[in-house]
């Protein structure tokens, strides 16, 4: 192997990290203490959004301790993405409905556009993250 190809291994390499290294800074507010993990999830498509992610798809669980709670998911690629979040009251690790559909547990998406009678769409919680990273504030919506 010569020098030449090492180097453009390497480079290649390093322009592939690169790519990965955008950064998502949440901040949740309007959160119950102490009730539940926080569900996070963030979505780079519309299938399975909002409450379906598929296997693989950037999420955490925190435990919150008061109203307000901050994370970050490093190493994202750029482009745009949905987060959503739950927070689990009962521990059962999903989104619970009413009979009539509505959820039982607070919850919320980016760019807060909830509609009162529909869950939440795709595109209108997508946020841009670029290679600066971005921020996002989401009120959770009580039931």
């Amino acid at each position: 192997m010569s020098f030449r190809s090492t180097t453009l291994g390497l480079l290649a390499f390093l322009a592939a990290v690169a790519v990965q290294a955008a950064e998502l800074r949440i901040t949740i507010s309007n959160v119950l203490p102490q009730q539940g993990d926080l569900l996070v999830t963030l979505f780079d498509r519309a299938q399975g959004f909002p409450d379906q992610p598929a296997t693989g798809q950037p999420s955490m669980k925190v435990k919150p301790t008061g109203n307000t709670v901050q994370l970050s998911f490093n190493n994202l690629a750029e482009g745009r993405w949905a987060v959503m979040v739950l927070q689990d009251l009962n521990g059962n690790g999903r989104a619970d409905y009413s009979l009539v559909g509505f959820p039982k547990e607070p919850y919320g998406a980016s760019n807060n556009k909830l509609p009162r009678l529909a869950p939440p769409k795709f595109e209108e919680a997508l946020v841009q993250v670029g290679a600066q990273g971005a921020a996002v504030t989401i009120e959770l919506r009580q039931p």
